[in-house]
């Protein structure tokens, strides 16, 4: 069986982050980038009058599907499965030929809470040819089965990349909370929870890591510093060297920062919406109900006061997190792979 990967990577996640890591994992494999040779003028012509309620379709789409179709053609005598990174944009025209290619399945990996998905997909007129779906949150399985009209539908968590993501001993000698990323989360909530903890926690530190936009989100106070850019390492760093992760969210299905913070032994503090709780059960991580800031409030300064208690928390997230090694999960999706035929 021969995977076809339709790549697709998010500018704002690190190198060694993001569900395009996959990938790397799943080898071989070929990848469409989308260097279809096409002016890219035609291209953005043709991107703007595709319906825009049947998911993302951009200049970027045309020149995967152009490229998607020139592999086709090449081994359409082949058994392949072609897999879209992300299904809520790119998939439109290939799809709907699939008997032109009776040995291709056609897959593709959601990310969205169904909510968006709602709004995403105000038609599923080129959704519903997919052979199967991976749900990367188990909030959006009932969904997409349901609405979607996607009859082969699994749940398969996001992956994380467990060497490069790993614990460290030392620590900021001063009580730590860190924050990362801007996608659902709850800025209200931690604007609201911040500085009630830092009358209660003496010298606390709080570090924000976001794209520079986002910063208006954030009310500033003098304990808290703000960080945009980061590398690779210097993200790492955040996460080994904080105390507790600190993310009240909206919603959501996988988060790479929850993901991130665990496999480096980094307890959490979140918000029991989306996925979170099938991610985090068993980790050791405190899900407060959505819209509590009390339970934020009181469940972060008592972690923060207690050091050893802290660094049991982190070798059980630790633990917790080796069982979405990337290796693990790029297994799942090759037995998956293997269920559409």
């Amino acid at each position: 069986m021969k995977p076809i990967f339709i790549h697709h990577r998010s500018s704002h996640h690190a190198v060694n982050s993001g569900y395009s890591r996959l990938i790397d994992f799943y080898q071989p494999a070929t990848v469409v980038l989308g260097q279809a040779k096409l002016p890219y003028k035609v291209a953005k012509v043709l991107g703007r009058f595709v319906n825009q309620e049947a998911g993302l379709y951009n200049s970027s789409s045309v020149f995967k599907e152009l490229e998607l179709l020139q592999v086709l053609k090449k081994s359409k005598n082949e058994q392949q499965v072609v897999h879209y990174l992300n299904a809520e944009r790119d998939v439109r025209f290939t799809v709907q030929q699939g008997t032109r290619f009776n040995k291709t399945a056609f897959c593709g990996s959601f990310h969205k809470p169904p909510k968006v998905l709602e709004n995403h997909f105000k038609s599923s007129k080129y959704i519903k040819h997919l052979d199967g779906a991976v749900a990367v949150g188990i909030n959006q399985v009932d969904y997409i089965q349901d609405r979607l009209k996607i009859k082969e539908v699994t749940y398969i968590p996001h992956g994380v990349d467990t060497q490069f993501f790993k614990p460290k001993t030392w620590k900021n000698p001063v009580p730590t909370l860190l924050f990362v990323g801007q996608h659902l989360r709850n800025f209200d909530l931690f604007n609201s929870c911040i500085p009630v903890i830092a009358q209660q926690v003496p010298d606390l530190k709080v570090e924000v890591v976001m794209h520079k936009p986002y910063i208006k989100q954030i009310k500033p106070q003098p304990y808290i510093q703000f960080f945009s850019g980061l590398d690779d390492q210097a993200l790492s760093l955040k996460y080994q060297q904080a105390h507790v992760l600190f993310l009240p969210m909206i919603d959501g299905t996988a988060c790479n920062s929850i993901l991130e913070a665990m496999a480096s032994g980094l307890p959490i503090v979140t918000t029991d919406v989306g996925g979170n709780s099938a991610y985090l059960e068993g980790s050791g991580a405190i899900l407060a109900p959505p819209k509590d800031a009390n339970y934020l409030i009181d469940a972060t300064v008592y972690w923060l006061r207690y050091e050893q208690l802290l660094q049991d928390i982190a070798i059980k997230t630790r633990a917790h997190a080796l069982q979405y090694d990337w290796k693990r999960v790029a297994d799942l999706v090759k037995a998956f792979h293997g269920t559409l035929f």
